[in-house]
């Protein structure tokens, strides 16, 4: 059966700018202000709403701000040099503006970047007042009431994944041994009224598969939707690509430019690969749906035998948008969500393969490092058109690698 990417709304459950769509950034002109140059920046997300363009007016000094905090993550985007004197004078305004155009030009090309709170908080201050973690802390600890106690917050896990309005507490539970840790994040995403979520959830909640982390609790809100699973020290597939941990620090140092990547052989492939395809099997098989696959979404112990396990399969009811929202959006031949899915393997497969995301939508010719085998299943899905392979024909292919 056929499973829309976009599901209806309810009429009375407001909608917000999805942001994960990407932007453009246009100065459009600079000028003088008490002794310092200004620059005037209309930034648009790609929408057809009027409401998704705004106007922003930024210093030089505050683009320095920002591009130092993003070296300390390891990007290195060129900023055009200072200057201590003239620097108000009209034509190099103007050289310091194609510059800086340049610069942001480079920035929104990184589109997962442009979903922190860093670069949110620049190009949209005034959407983004909210302290996100204080106000989570408040419903979570609403949660935890509700839950008489049952579980304990031992620290918030500031900056642990990679979207702004979704926070993460590590928590104890009481009667669990002392080294059981809980994972409960916090998103204000919301596609549904509470009623409707909560009915949702707590079917997923009775979901049981080997390949599938349960859910321990959930809660939800007028505001959005908490979750709570067990917290997996081992980390995620992201995680062993890029040779760190869970808990070593926020997203962007863990998974940035600079950090030490590894590629998988062949037959670690083939393992990942077969239980992935296994477990969205399962789901699409039991007319559910997934819609997140990517690598941080996929829980990794290669010491089991059952060497990975889903995470997140909330995302699809609190109306999380996909991580690869804007490359689905270039692909008109993909509209349900088991498409999605079979698309997001092939990126997978080859972040598998060569240690880094792949760079476009689509790809047709690929790295050396690639297997041949995973190269032919590329070649079947990355298609500008025409039918995607089911998930049992991959099953089937990545057997007999």
């Amino acid at each position: 059966m056929a499973r829309l990417i976009v599901p209806q709304r309810l009429s009375n459950v407001q909608s917000s700018i999805d942001a994960t769509l990407p932007m453009t950034c246009t100065i459009e002109s600079s000028y003088i202000v008490d002794g310092h140059g200004e620059y005037s920046i209309r930034v648009t997300r790609m929408s057809n709403d009027p409401l998704t363009s705004w106007i922003i007016t930024k210093r030089y000094r505050e683009f320095v701000d920002l591009n130092n905090i993003l070296k300390d993550c390891g990007f290195n985007f060129e900023l055009p040099k200072k200057k201590f004197l003239g620097n108000t004078d009209q034509i190099f305004m103007s050289e310091r503006q194609k510059g800086l155009q340049a610069y942001l030009n480079k920035l929104v090309e990184h589109v997962e970047l442009c979903n922190s709170l860093i670069v949110h908080r620049f190009l949209d201050p005034h959407s983004h007042r909210t302290n996100y973690p204080e106000s989570a802390l408040q419903h979570v600890s609403m949660f935890i009431r509700s839950m008489n106690n049952t579980y304990q917050i031992i620290e918030p896990l500031f900056h642990f994944g990679w979207r702004y309005n979704k926070n993460y507490f590590l928590a104890s539970k009481i009667g669990s041994p002392k080294d059981e840790r809980y994972l409960c994040h916090y998103g204000l995403d919301k596609a549904l009224v509470e009623k409707d979520i909560s009915n949702c959830l707590r079917l997923i909640k009775s979901i049981t598969h080997p390949l599938i982390i349960p859910i321990e609790d959930f809660y939800a809100n007028e505001s959005g939707t908490l979750t709570v699973c067990r917290f997996y020290n081992r980390g995620s597939l992201k995680d062993y690509i890029h040779r760190t941990k869970p808990a070593n620090g926020i997203y962007w140092k863990r998974y940035g430019p600079t950090s030490a990547k590894r590629r998988c052989d062949l037959n670690q492939i083939k393992t990942i690969g077969r239980q992935i395809l296994e477990g969205l099997y399962f789901l699409y098989e039991n007319n559910l749906v997934y819609g997140h696959l990517h690598s941080g979404n996929i829980l990794i112990d290669l010491e089991e035998s059952q060497t990975i396990k889903f995470l997140d399969l909330t995302n699809v009811i609190t109306g999380v948008s996909s991580k690869y929202r804007y490359h689905l959006s270039n692909l008109k031949h993909i509209h349900t969500f088991e498409q999605c899915d079979i698309y997001s393997f092939g990126r997978l497969l080859y972040e598998l393969s060569t240690g880094e995301e792949c760079p476009s939508s689509l790809c047709t010719e690929f790295p050396h490092v690639v297997p041949v085998p995973v190269q032919q299943i590329l070649s079947k899905i990355f298609i500008s058109s025409g039918d995607l392979p089911t998930i049992g024909q991959l099953l089937n292919v990545v057997e007999h690698f």
